[in-house]
């Protein structure tokens, strides 16, 4: 399974298909207790990875869409005066 070092190095496509993979095996029943604690727990770890990846790629956006917002805005009071 993975470790956390591992997941920290998924992009988040990869995150998020190998928390689909896990859920699959979760629903097939096939699975020890034990193991689907353990796979409950790697599921957490991928879950959090992604959403910070979302996070951070969203945090991007804003900046890039700030800095948008002020040059349209700079540029607005060029054309006025």
């Amino acid at each position: 399974m993975l470790t956390e070092n591992e997941i920290k190095e998924l992009k988040f496509e990869e995150g998020l298909e190998k928390l689909e993979e896990l859920v699959a095996q979760l629903d097939d029943g096939d699975l020890s207790l034990e193991e689907s604690i353990s796979y409950y727990e790697i599921g957490i770890k991928l879950k959090s990875h992604c959403e910070k990846l979302l996070k951070t790629a969203e945090l991007k956006i804003l900046k890039v869409s700030d800095k948008e917002k002020i040059v349209t805005e700079e540029l607005k009071a060029i054309d006025n005066e």
